[in-house]
């Protein structure tokens, strides 16, 4: 979503008007689900994807009309092939997907683009608001609340329950979509695994921050795509990081000692996920010594190790992926459930 916001900003900053396309609710087998989004130009497709195939071929043509006319519109595609007005798609499923115009010279267009971005800059949890009038484009922050759309009284907590989904604000029905989470991926370590680790992760919307004991391996210009480095005492770490419920925390020093100090701190917070490296001897040694401090089965249980789901990765490269298959995998079912 940031790369979406930055270039329609760039784009309205320039006097050039685009079309946000975005997934709205999808019923069957989709290629891609709601929350799916693209930026159309003039010359045709900019940013993102909504599932490709098709669909998005006739959704591509559909915006640079709409936008030559500047006009917005909400579309209902059938993709089960044999049906009338079909796609002629064998995924099945059928999508209603937004064409928002987004227009130059908008002051408060202009604004809300402004308030998307600092947000998602600044690492602040916000929310896109679409009417499904395709009435405009609407911001939401906690310290902002709703801008861009005029729905005076709606309460925060009706936006913020929810990471995406039709929602009943004012009296208007719309689509809502978490642009950016609350959210961190903690990573104790930063050495060659954490290394190829921070920018895939933080490709796919994580936030990322990295600890190390070392000062060489915690700073900003080795980690650029990291919300924040720190150099930390790993056996002092309680009190220096607030690990929230949606929080990630992933174990990866270059020793036992540091892989336990971490554990322990680890298994005393409220973080979603913890996983952690290691061979089976390593986390039977670990293991034995949290044992020995009063943890349980079950408080081990919480780990992940080795981290990573196994597809028999061996390089620091391979390993990464792997590990950033298990948050995506995690992190859907937290969203699957609502949380």
């Amino acid at each position: 979503m940031k790369e979406i916001f930055s270039i329609l900003q760039n784009r309205y900053k320039a006097s050039k008007s685009s079309m946000l396309v975005v997934i709205v609710d999808e019923r069957g087998s989709a290629p891609r689900g709601a929350g799916a989004v693209m930026v159309v130009g003039e010359n045709g497709l900019l940013c993102g994807t909504i599932g490709g195939g098709n669909l998005e071929y006739q959704s591509t043509e559909i915006a640079q009309q709409l936008l030559t006319e500047g006009k917005s519109k909400l579309e209902h595609f059938i993709l089960s092939p044999n049906q009338v007005a079909d796609l002629g798609m064998i995924c099945g499923g059928n999508v209603d997907v937004m064409f928002l115009y987004i227009p130059t010279g908008e002051e408060t267009m202009g604004a809300t683009l402004d308030d998307a971005c600092a947000a998602m800059q600044s690492h602040r949890a916000a929310w896109m608001i679409l009417p499904l009038d395709c009435s405009g484009l609407g911001i939401y922050t906690a310290e902002n609340g709703v801008y861009g759309v005029d729905m005076p009284g709606v309460a925060s907590e009706q936006i913020a329950r929810i990471r995406q989904g039709v929602l009943e604000l004012n009296g208007a029905k719309c689509y809502v979509h978490q642009l950016f989470g609350a959210g961190i991926v903690y990573l104790f370590g930063g050495g060659h695994l954490t290394k190829e680790l921070v920018p895939v992760i933080a490709h796919i919307g994580f936030r990322c921050i990295v600890a190390d004991d070392r000062e060489e391996f915690s700073n900003p210009v080795r980690f650029p795509e990291a919300e924040n480095t720190k150099m930390v005492d790993f056996a002092g770490l309680e009190g220096v990081f607030d690990i929230e419920p949606e929080d990630y925390i992933c174990i990866m020093t270059r020793g036992h000692l540091g892989d336990y100090d971490c554990e322990r701190f680890a298994l005393t917070t409220s973080a979603c996920y913890i996983g952690a490296v290691g061979s089976r001897r390593k986390t039977e040694t670990i293991n034995a010594k949290l044992l020995a401090v009063g943890f349980t089965q079950d408080d081990l249980a919480r780990v992940s190790t080795p981290i990573g789901l196994d597809i028999m990765s061996e390089t620091p490269a391979e390993i990464a992926i792997s590990i950033a298959a298990q948050l995506i995998l995690h992190r859907a079912k937290r969203r699957k459930e609502g949380l």
